[in-house]
């Protein structure tokens, strides 16, 4: 097994695969009861420590979390109970808040906090001492994806764009287009046939087609429509699609492109872990990938490509829809005293540290992981580029590209704020290969995805 086979492998437990895994069932959200009354003055930091939190992460990085969690502990004095949930990270989570677990931060996706919030299992930020310096700071789509229902629901973990579009120039330049970037995805289908045309590679895109479990073909389908300006969802979640609208077509196109052979055979079967290291292993010209996996690409002991893979620029088109993570704190009716120092560890991980005003914990995921965050003071920074500058190629021109994709991103605020959102995703992932392949007609399948929308909406309001 190839290093990148073993990385992804272990990632897969972690940040990505589990992290974005099959959306847990939200029956038991709908009635649910706020457990505790909400509300209250504005909290101050507290002065001691004296408490025992508890953490709970998915498998990304946890000696680094580790860390941090000990000189948080050495700081402040507050005890943090630190564990890892291997497996369905999502699907654990949410029946551990279900159950009342005792659980003082932990780790989500911006497409579950309102469920949790509104089932009343997850405390907000609004007596959070920082609150107002934390949202001003906040890139205004991250602070727009972190706020349900008027409240601040969680600090940052990360921030990046899903469906970032990555180009290897090694095989721009054999088809003679090398710099001749896209502008939309009409030129982008255009130009990958021509690719092949000319001989450079067979599968010249490697598409989000993939369906392991359900956030790849899914999340394609969200991002692209968002980047054509192809309306899918209002206010409260409402459908405003149907087979008039343009999707139809853009699911025609994908399935042209699954025809002829542009892109790899057994793309809507892919894990993630064959996604990535298909694109690493070389041969494909263009590929929609997670933002940070650019540093991935570019280190010569995981990957084939190194210093071949740049970011394509947005020129008058997005590519791509935000992504956040999120550090929330659990509702397990803890009083004040907890609630202040669970504030003060989220302060830790997720906005300056009480104690040195500075983004230390988010600089660090940065710079040492390209986990770009939900601060442009990070993003934007003069220790991030000196980072990314030892591995990017090009820097001066490809990271205002790179920052560029997290200036004014696109996102599915519509969709991923309503308490149905995951499972409708999931309804997706298995309709939308059915275009693809052919096995429904692409009318037939938007017709499905309004319908099973609306029968949501019967259900959870919005």
């Amino acid at each position: 097994m190839s290093q990148l086979s073993r990385r992804r492998l272990l990632r897969a437990a972690g940040l990505t695969a589990l992290a974005f895994g099959a959306g847990p069932g939200l029956a038991a959200c709908a009635g649910s009861q706020v457990r505790t009354p909400r509300g209250g003055p504005p909290l101050s930091a507290p002065a001691t420590g004296g408490a025992s939190l508890n953490m709970r992460i998915w498998g990304a990085y946890p000696d680094f979390v580790g860390g941090a969690v000990k000189d948080f502990e050495r700081t402040y004095g507050t005890k943090v109970d630190l564990g890892v949930i291997a497996g369905d990270y999502p699907s654990l989570m949410t029946n551990l808040l279900r159950q009342n677990t005792p659980l003082d931060m932990v780790y989500s996706l911006w497409h579950m906090p309102q469920a949790y919030y509104e089932a009343g299992w997850i405390r907000d930020f609004e007596r959070f001492w920082a609150k107002e310096d934390a949202k001003r700071e906040m890139v205004p789509a991250v602070r727009e994806a972190l706020t349900v229902n008027g409240s601040l629901i969680g600090l940052p973990y990360f921030a990046f764009v899903n469906g970032a579009l990555f180009a290897n120039t090694d095989v721009l330049r054999k088809a003679n287009l090398e710099g001749d970037y896209p502008k939309t995805y009409d030129e982008l289908y255009a130009q990958v046939r021509l690719i092949k045309k000319r001989g450079a590679t067979d599968t010249p895109y490697l598409p989000s087609f993939w369906s392991a479990p359900w956030f790849g073909i899914t999340f394609g389908f969200l991002q692209e429509a968002l980047n054509r300006n192809i309306p899918l969802f209002g206010d409260g979640g409402l459908p405003v699609f149907d087979e008039q609208s343009a999707v139809v077509d853009m699911l025609r196109q994908w399935r042209d492109l699954y025809n002829e052979g542009l892109v790899p055979k057994g793309v809507l079967t892919f894990q993630e872990s064959d996604w990535t290291e298909t694109f690493a292993k070389g041969g494909v010209a263009y590929s929609p990938q997670l933002q940070y996996d650019l540093k991935t690409f570019a280190d010569p002991a995981t990957s084939q490509v190194a210093g071949k893979i740049v970011p394509v620029p947005q020129q008058g088109q997005h590519w791509g829809m935000l992504h956040v993570g999120a550090y929330l704190i659990g509702d397990h009716g803890q009083g004040d005293d907890v609630l202040a120092q669970s504030y003060r560890l989220a302060q830790h991980f997720g906005y300056r540290d009480q104690r040195t005003g500075e983004f230390d914990v988010p600089m660090a995921w940065a710079k040492n992981y390209y986990m770009t965050q939900g601060y442009t003071e990070v993003n934007n920074s003069p220790e991030l580029a000196e980072s990314v500058a030892k591995w990017l190629p090009d820097p001066e021109t490809n990271l205002p590209v790179l920052r560029d994709y997290l200036t004014n991103p696109q996102a599915a605020t519509s969709l991923f704020h309503t308490t149905w959102g995951p499972t409708w995703m999931n309804f997706a992932s298995h309709e939308l290969p059915k275009a693809v392949n052919g096995d429904e007609d692409a009318k037939t399948v938007v017709k499905n995805l309004r319908t099973k929308a609306e029968s949501l909406i019967d259900v959870y309001g919005h």
